[in-house]
């Protein structure tokens, strides 16, 4: 069964449509590509599986749940996370606080207890154990204690990419992540997610311009133009479908 089921999703914002009836699947540990021109609608999906927007139309499932009737808060706890098109980071704080603010979403010890620190101490020890563990496998535990304030683009989107992973996901969305990114460090951005996903039996769903990465990492493809679905597939299919080629190069004159 499917992790991750979209079917006939539907966003408008007034007269505009953002997504037009989408359809497809993810299937539990691959790497699902969505792709398409600017303005296809790919980061409205993420926000309609974030639960930032609202669909006009369509049902989502996530593990045979309707992913649209969990209201946002409860989507970390559900087993989704994300990262962003622009580094959403705390400069004032240092790169481990800041992965550590990925898994509030798993704390157990409640408010009441926090404030006594009942049992707070432990659960804070292993946050930290497991926050180090993150960084020294993405190759930031010697910035751990560094404020994020001044590090470099590449580092900054490595350690989004290890908060979101403190969140413990199964189904982990990556918007953009090469967005800005060297070609060298695009090339090891794409061995890196292949290595989390077989690394913590992940599902993710990408949204990404860069095409040699995409082509390189994914499993499988789905490509939008105007909010519609025009193709989906394995990567050669898609590579030399006619109405992909159209979307992104234009109509041959």
């Amino acid at each position: 069964m499917a992790l991750l089921d979209v079917t006939n999703v539907g966003v408008r914002f007034g007269g505009v449509v953002a997504l037009d009836e989408l359809t497809f699947s993810v299937e539990p540990g691959t790497i699902c590509a969505l792709i398409g021109p600017n303005g296809a609608g790919k980061t409205t999906l993420f926000n309609v599986l974030s639960r930032l927007y609202q669909s006009t139309t369509g049902v989502v499932t996530f593990d045979g749940a309707d992913l649209l009737d969990v209201p946002a808060h409860r989507i970390a706890r559900l087993g989704l996370a994300r990262t962003f098109q622009n580094v959403a980071l705390f400069p004032a704080l240092t790169v481990l606080e800041n992965v550590l603010t990925g898994a509030h979403a798993h704390g157990s010890i409640g408010f009441g207890r926090a404030m006594l620190r009942i049992r707070a101490a432990h659960e804070e020890e292993a946050q930290r154990r497991r926050g180090i563990e993150l960084l020294e496998r993405l190759d930031l535990g010697h910035l751990a204690h560094r404020p994020v304030a001044g590090l470099p683009f590449g580092t900054l989107k490595r350690i989004e990419l290890a908060r979101a992973l403190a969140a413990e996901p199964r189904l982990l969305m990556l918007d953009e992540p090469a967005n800005g990114l060297t070609h060298s460090e695009v090339d090891d951005l794409g061995e890196t997610i292949k290595a989390i996903r077989d690394q913590f039996d992940l599902t993710i769903l990408l949204v990404e311009h860069h095409m040699a990465m995409v082509m390189a990492i994914s499993d499988h493809i789905v490509v939008l133009d105007f909010g519609r679905k025009i193709a989906e597939g394995p990567p050669a299919a898609v590579r030399n479908d006619p109405l992909v080629i159209e979307a992104y190069l234009g109509a041959p004159a």
